[in-house]
C-alpha cells in the first residue's frame, strides 16, 4: 500500500504540537494554583521592595519562617489588607526593642538586618515580645514608616496567626521555579517547529497526488 506524501511529516506535526501545549499548560496550571503575584503598594518594604514592584507568593504556605517577606491579612487589628511585611519572629520567640539599642534582639542575641532601610529602630516604639505558639510577628523593613506588630500591642503584643499570612514570597530563581519556567520555554519552542512540519505535510500533499494502483479482482476487457 502506497504511504500517502507528507504523512510522517504531519505525525511528528501533531506529536509536537500536542507536547508543546502539555508543556505549556502544565506548568500555567501549576503556577495558577499555587502561585499568586502581587504589587508593591507603599514604601513600607523599603529598600528591600519599591513601590510597583511585583512579588511572585506561594498561596498558603505550610511553613512560615523568620524572614519570610509575606502577604498577611490584618483584620484583627481592625485593617483592611493585604499587607506586606517581613516574618521577624515565630511562635515560641521572644523579639525586643529598647530605644537606643542598634539592633533588635531575638532570643537573647541581636539581630542582623541588612534588608532594614536606615535603622532597626527607626519609628520610635520600644516592644518586648514573646511570641505565642502559632503567631508571628511582623515588621515591615522601612521602620520608619511602617504600621505593623508593633503599633498592635493591645492583643498578643501585637503578633497574628500563622493563618493570617496569605502568601510567601517564592525565590524566582528557585529549583522549582526554573523548571516550570524551562518547562514553558520547551513548549514554546515546539510549538512552531509543529507548525511548521504540519504546514510541510499540507504542501507535499497538493503537490504529490496519491497514485493509484491496479484494484484487485478486477477484469481487464480489450476493446475491439
Amino acid at each position: 500500500m502506497e504511504r500517502r506524501p507528507g504523512r510522517k511529516r504531519g505525525t511528528w506535526a501533531i506529536v509536537l504540537l500536542v507536547l508543546g501545549f502539555v508543556l505549556i499548560g502544565g506548568p500555567v496550571a501549576v503556577m495558577l494554583s499555587r502561585f499568586t503575584a502581587t504589587h508593591q503598594a507603599s514604601d513600607n518594604m523599603l529598600p528591600t521592595l519599591v513601590m510597583g514592584d511585583l512579588i511572585v507568593l506561594r498561596k498558603d504556605p505550610s511553613e512560615v519562617r523568620r524572614g519570610d517577606v509575606v502577604t498577611y491579612d490584618p483584620g484583627t487589628w481592625g485593617l483592611e489588607g493585604p499587607f506586606l511585611g517581613r516574618v521577624v519572629a515565630v511562635g515560641g520567640d521572644r523579639v525586643s526593642y529598647a530605644m537606643g539599642d542598634e539592633a533588635l534582639t531575638l532570643n537573647g542575641q541581636p539581630l542582623d538586618e541588612p534588608y532594614v532601610k536606615d535603622a532597626p529602630g527607626d519609628g520610635g516604639m520600644a516592644f518586648d515580645v514573646a511570641v505565642p505558639r502559632g503567631r508571628v510577628f511582623i515588621l515591615g523593613d522601612n521602620r520608619g514608616n511602617s504600621a505593623d506588630s508593633r503599633f498592635h500591642s493591645d492583643g498578643d503584643g501585637g503578633t497574628l496567626p500563622v493563618s493570617a499570612v496569605t502568601g510567601v514570597e517564592e525565590d524566582q530563581e528557585g529549583p522549582e521555579q526554573l523548571a516550570l519556567g524551562a518547562a514553558m520555554l520547551a513548549g514554546v519552542c515546539l510549538l512552531p517547529v509543529g507548525i511548521g512540519l504540519g504546514i510541510a505535510a499540507l504542501v507535499v500533499r497538493r503537490r504529490k497526488p496519491v497514485p493509484t494502483g491496479p484494484v484487485w479482482g478486477a477484469v481487464h476487457i480489450d476493446r475491439p
